[in-house]
């Protein structure tokens, strides 16, 4: 900046705000509208989790598949939901979701709904996992905070900042490293023991902007 403009960062007031969020307003459809082609989670008597975010690398839906595959394998019969559009470098990704043989199961994968439905996911399902490996916010957790949808979160210092304690957090390379994690969550889900994110007392969007709001005055007038 000292070279194109002649400043230094110090001459600059920077400041911060938090993201908000406004699903709890789409109530058009109820908790019980199905999304699933065979067994409703209503109907299960084993827990159902959402991932929620455009698949891509950074996401970590191939890591959590991994695991999810071992659990599986292992007897654990949790549903998992993937809600999200295909997005760039995972045409090996998508093709193995497209032709998992519990696809439809075990597994589902929702394209493009609408926010009246991503609602009433985060109402009915038992929990979020935010599996990314890098993110600058991570718009999902403010969302399923508004449902006190327990969170199980990689562990990310922008996911420190925005959950605090009231998430899991996991630390693994791959799946054979998710899956123990992974295991225990689910099992703290269904014994009602997980932490909620209740607390977390998320912003909605106008909430938001009005921070911004006063922190652009803020600036305004430090100027």
């Amino acid at each position: 900046m000292k070279h194109h403009f002649g400043a230094m960062a110090s001459d600059f007031s920077t400041h911060w705000f938090h993201l908000g969020a406004d699903l709890q307003s789409s109530q058009t459809l109820t908790p019980s509208t199905p999304f699933f082609s065979n067994d409703s989670h209503a109907a299960s008597d084993h827990s159902t989790v959402l991932m929620v975010g455009t698949i891509e690398p950074r996401k970590g839906h191939a890591q959590v598949l991994d695991a999810f595959e071992l659990l599986w394998t292992d007897g654990v019969n949790t549903m998992l939901v993937i809600s999200g559009r295909q997005g760039w470098h995972v045409d090996s990704l998508v093709e193995r979701l497209t032709h998992h043989p519990e696809l439809g199961k075990r597994l589902h994968w929702l394209v493009g709904i609408a926010d009246e439905q991503l609602a009433c996911l985060y109402r009915e399902l038992d929990g979020l996992i935010m599996a990314s490996e890098a993110e600058g916010f991570g718009l999902p957790l403010v969302e399923a905070a508004q449902y006190g949808m327990p969170i199980f979160a990689r562990e990310l210092p922008v996911f420190r900042e925005v959950a605090s304690e009231h998430a899991t957090y996991f630390d693994a390379k791959d799946g054979g490293e998710l899956a123990p994690q992974l295991a225990d969550w689910i099992e703290s889900l269904e014994n009602g023991n997980a932490p909620r994110s209740d607390a977390m007392l998320p912003l909605t969007w106008s909430a938001s902007a009005d921070r911004l709001k006063t922190l652009i005055a803020i600036l305004d007038h430090s100027s």
